[in-house]
């Protein structure tokens, strides 16, 4: 059997849910391998400020890191999952048609980068529950800013 993706709208947003379903059947169609990891991380900068990071923040908290080379998200796991692209602080991911970015914002007495939807501007919730195995869900949460 195949593997499948499937896309599914999370609420009136329509900020799709991909997930990469594998099914039960013949070795002969194995699930597609996670990418490569190479470790180099693309930077993001903060043009008020200067800084400078490669850590994304999620509204979890939950890290991730955008391989340049491989084009993969990757969470603190080492679990990837590919057809990411940045330019700039703008994301695409080759799974949707919706666009996101990185924006900053100030927590814990530091500069942190958030992964946002871009026509809002809220911090989305990302679960990589497996190899290609992503969920993005919106919230209405925006970057915290420096009182």
């Amino acid at each position: 059997m195949r593997s499948s993706l499937r896309f599914s709208p999370r609420d009136p947003l329509l900020l799709s849910v991909a997930v990469l379903v594998a099914c039960s059947g013949s070795d002969s169609d194995p699930e597609p391998p996670a990418p490569q990891i190479s470790g180099i991380w693309v930077e993001f900068s903060d043009a008020s400020t200067g800084v400078v990071v490669s850590d994304v923040y999620d509204s979890s908290r939950e890290i991730v890191h955008f391989d340049s080379i491989a084009h993969a998200m990757v969470d603190l796991d080492g679990v990837s999952v590919a057809g990411w692209t940045a330019t700039d602080n703008d994301l695409a991911w080759d799974q949707n048609t919706i666009a996101f970015s990185v924006l900053f914002g100030s927590e814990a007495g530091e500069r942190r980068a958030y992964f946002t939807e871009t026509s809002t501007g809220t911090i989305c919730d990302l679960k990589i529950e497996g190899p290609n195995q992503l969920a993005i869900s919106p919230t209405s949460e925006t970057p915290p800013q420096a009182p």
